[in-house]
């Protein structure tokens, strides 16, 4: 049985609350999360983590389908699910020249065609962007039969999504950067539009430091003067953290939006970790 790298979770929900919660599950190659929202008070219920290792013997769709198997929550009836796919496979283009008939050569030129995914599209609020996306059809077979009445969204049109509502500034050009263990999403907001959304995979905080240096020299950006927002798996002494701040003036870590209780549960952990996911919960 895979057990979470770390959970939060108030005891003894009942169906009432259940029932008026949002479930959000991210899934990622090499994690899978999911948060509990009672949109009722706002406030958090579950937060679980599972850190994958996918393998030949049990590869990313086996390891998912035994965690919602074994994982009594995931189980109840709720309000509402909403299903986040957090692959890199992603190309965001403006509505302008949107068509469907050219997405996946588009995804097929932009990210290899060796695989022959099922390419998903959607429109990002907000942002007069689409987001053309490839995923596994296994994957997405088994999010249907474990989620029936789920709905579906990339991570990065989320992220966009939530940057808007709670972390637009008219003011400054933005860096945001999510870490996981192994990789970090960026976006890069400039003179309020969009410039950049990757995800980057690294070893060391020198990679880290190179990507983040690179996107700025590449688009333009001030060291000095660009906010640098910061979430996901990074500790506030750690050496990564040490090295953002030799390079970067204006390095913040990512708050809980005040719409969101803070309970007694969710201090047991940074709030950093998990910030950028329920912003998701509570935009989506």
């Amino acid at each position: 049985m895979l057990k979470p790298a770390f959970q939060i979770a108030v005891k003894d929900i009942s169906d009432e609350e259940m029932l008026q919660s949002r479930l959000l599950v991210e899934v990622n190659p090499n994690a899978f999360t999911y948060v509990l929202l009672n949109q009722r008070n706002m406030s958090p219920l579950v937060v679980k983590y599972f850190q994958l290792e996918p393998s030949r013997e049990l590869p990313l769709t086996e390891a998912l389908r035994e965690i919602v198997a074994e994982d009594g929550l995931l189980k109840r009836p709720v309000k509402e699910t909403l299903l986040v796919y957090n692959f890199p496979e992603s190309s965001l283009i403006p509505e302008p020249l949107f068509g469907t008939d050219t997405n996946r050569e588009i995804i097929d030129t932009l990210h290899g065609n060796l695989q022959k995914g099922l390419i998903l599209t959607e429109k990002i609020p907000w942002w007069e962007l689409f987001n053309v996306y490839r995923i596994s059809p296994d994957l997405h077979q088994l999010m249907q039969q474990s989620f029936t009445a789920g709905k579906y969204w990339h991570y990065y049109s989320l992220l966009l999504k939530s940057f808007k509502m709670f972390d637009s500034s008219d003011s400054e050009d933005c860096l945001k950067v999510i870490f996981y263990s192994d990789k970090m999403v960026a976006l890069v907001i400039r003179g309020g539009k969009v410039h950049l959304m990757q995800t980057f995979s690294y070893h060391d905080t020198r990679d880290v430091a190179y990507h983040l240096l690179n996107c700025c020299q590449q688009l333009g950006l001030d060291q000095s003067a660009v906010r640098v927002l910061v979430g996901g798996l990074i500790d506030r002494q750690s050496a990564l953290s040490t090295e953002l701040h030799k390079y970067f003036l204006k390095v913040n870590f990512e708050e809980i939006d005040e719409s969101i209780k803070v309970t007694d549960e969710l201090k047991e952990l940074p709030l950093h970790y998990f910030s950028s996911i329920l912003k998701m919960a509570v935009c989506a």
